[in-house]
């Protein structure tokens, strides 16, 4: 079963009640992936884990402090509680949260797994069989962290309630529903070009602002303004939104750059390439490669692929989808093994951790914690 934490009252509270009730579980999420396999290819074998872990939380601290706490204020009191309450350092959890800057570095393509990093699907009233609005999303992400993963259901003193996936150690996450039916996700965004225009070390990790968006917006337009607006975005990200009125986009990010995509015949599909004319050049060139153990490949290639096959599957359903056929399509490994390229991410560094579908007009977030080709659906409701 997934695991699932109830949440209620102040930031400061809210934080506090996650650090304490995951108090063990968070201890051995980061021993796990600072002892793991992934870490040490990214690090220095020469130089001891403690000075690693160190200096992590010394950059982490210095390149998002400032920007979280005064933008995101509430995130960052959380943040800092969750800490106190679980007994990790402030530099830990600085250090921890910016890993999520750190994988999108230009500058360390060459050297980090080329993550998946999610998908997203969506399908509107004119393609679905009951005239639904269902929202669809796998999490890809390094295999090593899916033992850690929550549903988190928050009850802000002064917020919109929902629900949530996320790690252990987070305060955002990737992907949500609040009490007003607005639905967020959040896919992984790798840009080419560095400051000043697309990538910074300094700012805000995207988890946090989907967080707030959660808390604070109950419409599409209404994250748009409040995304779009952000001054402190660090790495790039695509954002899929869907409210109750169907209102459906995906925003295309980079750190100071952003555009528009809508679902066409009611259906839209996004992975972790830039679509849009405005940013296809923040994207990964073709020839950029990644090479460990036995592998060599192009990060953007299982982007490509993934897409293609997702708008060819919505296309050969629409009109009769069903959650049933989002389930389908979340599973599908195109009539072959799986592998880094298939819907259902099989990789051997990074693979499908989790798959949510969202029903905004019933409130309610269907959740598989593994690959969903291996795992039922558990419904969790926003009452």
């Amino acid at each position: 079963m997934v695991e699932f934490i109830k949440l209620k009252g102040s930031p400061n509270e809210r934080g506090y009640l996650q650090g304490e009730q995951l108090k063990e579980k968070i201890h051995h999420t980061f021993d796990t992936v600072f002892h793991s396999k992934m870490f040490s290819e990214v690090t220095s074998k020469f130089i001891p884990l403690s000075i690693i872990k160190f200096a992590l939380g010394i950059i982490g601290k210095k390149n998002t402090k400032k920007s979280l706490s005064q933008l995101l204020p509430n995130q960052h009191e959380k943040m800092i509680s969750l800490s106190k309450a679980a007994g990790i350092s402030k530099r830990l959890i600085y250090g921890g949260h910016f890993i999520e800057v750190m994988s999108g570095d230009p500058n360390s393509l060459y050297k980090n797994p080329p993550v998946p990093a999610c998908s997203m699907i969506f399908a509107l009233p004119s393609a679905t069989i009951d005239n639904a609005m269902i929202f669809g999303r796998n999490y890809d992400f390094p295999n090593v962290l899916q033992p850690f993963q929550v549903v988190r259901e928050e009850l802000p003193d002064n917020g919109y309630r929902n629900l949530n996936f996320t790690q252990y150690p987070l305060v955002g996450c990737h992907i949500g529903l609040n009490e007003k039916g607005l639905a967020i996700g959040y896919n992984f965004g790798r840009s080419w070009k560095k400051e000043p225009l697309d990538f910074r070390l300094k700012g805000v990790p995207a988890t946090f602002i989907i967080q707030e968006a959660l808390e604070t917006c109950a419409t599409t337009q209404q994250a748009i303004d409040f995304i779009t607006h952000f001054s402190g975005r660090a790495n790039g990200f695509h954002c899929g939104l869907m409210d109750i009125s169907g209102d459906t986009c995906i925003i295309e990010t980079t750190s100071t750059r952003f555009a528009l995509r809508r679902p066409k015949e009611g259906i839209l599909a996004h992975t972790n390439h830039y679509q849009t004319e405005d940013l296809k050049d923040a994207n990964l060139p073709e020839y950029v490669r990644f090479k460990m153990d036995d592998m060599d490949i192009s990060p953007i290639e299982s982007p490509i692929r993934r897409y293609k096959r997702e708008i060819e599957l919505l296309n050969k359903y629409k009109g009769q989808i069903s959650i049933e056929t989002i389930k389908e399509i979340l599973r599908d490994h195109e009539n072959r093994e799986p592998d880094d390229f298939t819907v259902c991410t099989h990789g051997p560094a990074a693979g499908t951790l989790g798959s949510i579908i969202i029903l905004p007009l019933k409130r309610e977030f269907w959740v598989t914690d593994n690959h969903p080709c291996q795992s039922e659906y558990e419904k969790f409701t926003l009452k």
